[in-house]
């Protein structure tokens, strides 16, 4: 019986290496042949402040999927240095939109979030891999958290 499935398995891997060979070789001529994903390049930079406009120093700055939780998985993580600024930049696979989250060190300021659109500019390459680079800019003003009474 064992040697049965495992001639089975090899025959199905096989049958399989040779689909997938074959579908690999199943573009038309007049398109370029396209297999994946594109991908792109971001960066994003801005400034950290209070509502009063002092720098927030040592803030985390995470760029993550807008659709997942930014605690889970995230593209990138900065801190803000002494004047409050940051800048941060990647490669990914096409995204229409990021979210840029805001943790401050300190724990009197509350955290915060935005969705940024992503619009990539082509680089100028005939390469339908590379959609090109995407510039944003997102400055946070943090307000001070309310004290429980």
């Amino acid at each position: 019986m064992q040697r049965l499935t495992t001639r089975l398995s090899a025959f199905l891997s096989q049958v399989c290496a040779v689909a997938i060979a074959w579908l690999g070789f199943g573009c038309s001529a007049d398109e370029p042949c396209m297999y994946g994903t594109p991908t792109g390049s971001f960066e994003i930079k801005g400034q950290v402040t209070t509502e009063e406009g002092a720098p927030v120093k040592g803030a985390r700055i995470r760029v993550t999927e807008s659709d997942r939780p930014s605690g889970i998985f995230y593209l990138d993580e900065v801190q803000t240095g002494t004047d409050g600024r940051y800048m941060t930049a990647g490669s990914d696979y096409a995204r229409k939109e990021l979210k840029v989250v805001c943790l401050p060190d300190n724990p009197a300021l509350e955290a915060d979030s935005v969705i940024v659109d992503v619009r990539h500019i082509d680089n100028g390459k005939d390469d339908p891999w590379n959609l090109g680079h995407a510039k944003a800019t997102v400055d946070f003003k943090l307000k001070k958290k309310q004290s429980a009474e």
